[in-house]
Formats: C-alpha cells, sequence, structure tokens
C-alpha cells in the first residue's frame, strides 16, 4: 500500500509539473521534430552495447561455477528478464527473478549457483555504479555533492573487495557468517514467508560460495563488464543531448547520470517511469541546457534505453514461450542387430529390461541427476530471492 500511494503521489507530481510547464513540454516535442538523426543508431548500438556487457556479466559468473552458457541465450535471458522488471508494477523485480532463476536451471546451473551469480551480480553492478557516481562528483568540482558520494563509494567498493576476499580466504567466511546470519535473521522477520533456518542458510551458501572457482581476475572481469554496462548507458544520455543539438555538459554528465540512477533505485513506479524523467530533466537544467532541449534530450534517452529495451525483451518473452514441436523421423522396423546396439533387444544377464532402464531413468531424474521437465524456482531456503533482486536491472 505505500509503494502504491508513493507511485500514485509521484506520478501526480509529474502530470502537476508537466500542466504547469506544458509550454516547454510542446517546445520539446518541436525539438524532438528537428533532431540531428543520424545520432539515433549511435544511441541504440550503445545501449545494445550496455545490456550485452550486463549478460556477459552474468555468464562470466555462472562460467565459475562449470554452468557454460552461449551469449545469445545469456542476452535473449537478459533482456526478457528486464522487460519483465520494469514492465510488470509491484511484483516486476520479483518475477525477473523467479524468471531468471528458471532460466539459469534449465541451461545447466543448479539451484545455488544461479541463485549466487545473480547476488554476485547485483553486488558487483551496484559497486561498479559507485564509482561512476563519485566520478561524476568529482569531475563536477561540487565539494558538497562529493562529500556526500565519496562515502557511499568507498563502502561500496569495500563490500565487493571483502566478497572476493572471503571467496579465496575460508577464514574470513567464517567469520563473517555470524554477523551475515544475524542480518539475514532480522531481515528475514519482514518476509513473508520469513527464510527458515538463517544461520544454516549463510553457512551453505558461505560453502558454496568457497567452492567456485572464480579468480581474482575473473572478479576484475565481471567488474570491468559491470562499468562498461553503466557507462555506455551513460553514453546513450550523452548521445541523447547531442542529437537534440544542445551541447554536452561533459563535467557534470556523469552526475546528472548518477541523478537518473538514484531516481532508478526508489522503485516506485514501473523502471522508474516519470520519475527518471523528471530527475534527468531537472538535473540537466540545472547544468543550463534551455528546458525543451532537457526534456527532449530525457525522452530520447528513455526512448532508447527504456521503452526499445522492453519492447525487445517482451518479444524475446514471446519467442522464449513459443510452442515447440518435435518431429522425428517415421521409425521403421529393427532387425535383432539393430535392435542390440541400440538397446533394445530382449534383456539378458548383463542387459536391463527396457522397464527398468526407464525406471532407472525416473530415479536419476528424481535425484536431480537428469533434468526432470520444467522447473520451479528455487526455495527461499536455497536462495533467498529478495536477496538476488539487485541483479535485475532496471533501465
Amino acid at each position: 500500500m505505500a509503494r502504491i500511494a508513493a507511485a500514485v503521489a509521484a506520478l501526480a507530481a509529474v502530470t502537476a509539473a508537466g500542466v504547469t510547464e506544458r509550454t516547454a513540454l510542446t517546445k520539446s516535442f518541436t525539438v524532438l521534430a528537428h533532431l540531428h538523426w543520424l545520432w539515433i543508431p549511435a544511441a541504440v548500438g550503445l545501449e545494445s552495447a550496455s545490456m550485452a556487457a550486463f549478460a556477459i556479466m552474468l555468464r562470466r559468473l555462472l562460467a565459475a561455477g562449470g554452468a557454460n552458457v552461449g551469449v545469445r541465450p545469456m542476452l535473449a535471458t537478459a533482456y526478457a528478464a528486464n522487460a519483465v522488471s520494469v514492465s510488470v508494477p509491484l511484483a516486476g523485480p520479483a518475477l525477473a527473478t523467479a524468471f531468471t532463476l528458471r532460466r539459469f536451471t534449465r541451461q545447466g546451473a543448479d539451484a545455488p549457483l544461479a541463485g549466487w551469480s545473480l547476488l554476485a551480480g547485483g553486488v558487483i553492478s551496484s559497486a561498479a555504479a559507485a564509482p561512476v557516481v563519485v566520478g561524476g562528483a568529482l569531475a563536477s568540482g561540487n565539494i558538497l555533492v562529493t562529500a556526500a558520494t565519496v562515502p557511499g563509494g568507498v563502502l561500496a567498493v569495500a563490500v565487493l573487495v571483502t566478497a572476493v576476499a572471503a571467496v579465496r580466504r575460508p577464514r574470513l567466511r567464517g567469520v563473517l557468517e555470524r554477523p551475515a546470519g544475524w542480518m539475514l535473521r532480522q531481515g528475514s522477520r519482514m518476509l513473508r514467508p520469513p527464510v527458515a533456518e538463517p544461520d544454516q542458510t549463510i553457512r551453505a551458501w558461505a560453502q558454496r560460495l568457497g567452492s567456485l572457482g572464480l579468480s581474482p581476475s575473473g572478479w576484475l572481469t565481471a567488474t570491468g563488464l559491470a562499468l562498461a554496462n553503466w557507462l555506455a548507458d551513460a553514453a546513450v544520455l550523452a548521445v541523447s543531448i547531442r542529437a537534440t543539438g544542445a551541447t554536452v555538459p561533459w563535467h557534470d554528465l556523469l552526475l546528472v547520470y548518477g541523478a537518473g540512477i538514484a531516481a532508478r533505485s526508489l522503485n516506485i513506479t514501473p523502471g522508474g517511469l516519470g520519475v527518471t524523467e523528471g530527475s534527468l530533466s531537472l538535473a540537466l537544467v540545472a547544468t543550463g541546457l534551455g528546458a525543451s532541449q532537457a526534456l527532449a534530450a530525457v525522452l530520447l534517452y528513455r526512448l532508447a534505453s527504456f521503452w526499445l529495451v522492453a519492447l525487445a525483451g517482451w518479444l524475446v518473452v514471446f519467442w522464449l514461450r513459443r510452442p515447440r514441436t518435435r518431429r522425428g523421423p517415421a521409425s521403421s522396423p529393427r532387425t535383432p542387430h539393430e535392435q542390440d546396439a541400440a538397446g533394445t533387444g530382449p534383456a539378458g544377464p548383463d542387459r536391463p529390461a527396457a522397464g527398468l532402464s526407464a525406471a532407472s531413468g525416473r530415479a536419476r531424474q528424481l535425484a536431480g541427476l537428469e533434468p526432470c521437465g520444467p522447473r520451479t524456482p528455487p526455495a527461499v531456503a536455497d536462495f533467498p530471492d529478495r536477496a538476488a533482486r539487485p541483479a535485475a536491472r532496471t533501465r
């Protein structure tokens, strides 16, 4: 109810601002009608590179646990999960997490590896966003903004460094298990249903984290991909400003982009719709851009980074859910030698009967050694889905 009320209030504020500044809004559409269209393909290409960097980062994390997923399937998962996260009101991040977990498990990752990859991806992505915001504050020369953002950036980087050190040192993992279990126990009181046995859950996760073979260079690669994800998206904003004919405020660009990141992270509306546009427009106007040019640039940026990406994601969702018919060659009678080679001949001392083979295969499926049809998302005891939500990249 609180989130619904906040969303309604935010939309009401955006609507009131649009009515009050309707002259600037009308002029922004005039600016959109006279864009430098050569910059539009550049914006789309940069946003595609941003999504590709995010997908390859998750692929690298899965590969550390032995799950080899192709680039195209991972891109499909990233686009579809992003569309679900930013389009479905209220439940979007949770549905995107469940969707991503199911996709990972169907592609060869077990439930702990899939959950760990999402959790680690969220930590890395958040830690990579911190230098972007801090760099923007330093480049702007604003002492107050710098003092407010630097501690948060240092904290985010410290969390990432601690996670990397815990992977390499079992003794440090043991030290961190108790405070992590306490934090999960306190947080689980607000969850429905609460996490069962938080201490054992943290211990199991710590053991699984230590068994993964992600080297320090692998962590640096994943962090670099996450940083490329944010910088490519910030470049889309710069290209959008240039397409309107305005001068890009390079000294304040990352700081303006950081305001957009903060607005999206509030999750008041799906994908930060309305809130992100308002924050970015106000920040650009504060840098000296005209109101009409600022609003036109933000609308173009959101078209490339939100609407087109969400549309592509929903197309991927429908494509993944299309009915698949398997057509095999018509069966023909087999000779006894062919039956013997295929293992379908009469049962003997060294060959079990066909029924026993089927039963054995079914037992292996139930034991989790073979796929057993569509999988369901992991239980909360295997992975607290709320902890993985930061990995669902929203646009």
